[in-house]
């Protein structure tokens, strides 16, 4: 017996096995493809890397049989983790001097990155000193945050 044959008789065998299933009303169904729905499953999604493995989840969860039917009914729900709030700006340090709390003008120096931008995302401004360099991550990164950027003459 080929391969493809027996994949025909695995897919003739379920067909049936469903059919029989969804004429019952689903009295023979299992935990996971039960007509009660389960606790939301927490998904964190901060960033690409989340984001791959969320979908590398839920392609999982589609390959078995009754997961994924109970994800395509909507028996298997998804809700978004609570998200960790941003760091909030440093104070004085290596990397440039804090002009005030939340909502002030912080200075930066030498290389701005996006991390350096992601810990003054409180800030209004970011005054960068006459030879700090910014990447360009750092730039759209602020811009995403609604963070103004000045250079210091």
């Amino acid at each position: 017996m080929s391969e493809a044959d027996l994949r025909a008789m695995v897919r003739e065998v379920l067909r049936e096995a469903l059919g029989k299933q969804a004429r019952s009303g689903g009295a023979a169904a299992s935990p996971a493809a039960s007509s009660t729905p389960s606790a939301p499953e927490q998904v964190r999604i901060a960033n690409d890397a989340d984001l791959v493995a969320f979908v590398r989840r839920l392609v999982a969860l589609l390959d078995d049989p009754a997961t994924g039917a109970a994800v395509r009914a909507g028996r298997h729900r998804f809700t978004l983790a609570p998200s960790k709030s941003p760091a909030p700006p440093r104070p004085a340090s290596a990397s440039g001097a804090a002009h005030g709390a939340n909502g002030a003008t912080i200075e930066l120096d030498g290389t701005v990155t996006e991390a350096k931008i992601n810990k003054c995302a409180g800030a209004a401004a970011i005054m960068l000193a006459p030879d700090a360099v910014i990447t360009p991550l750092g730039r759209d990164r602020a811009r995403a945050l609604g963070v103004k950027i000045e250079r210091r003459r």
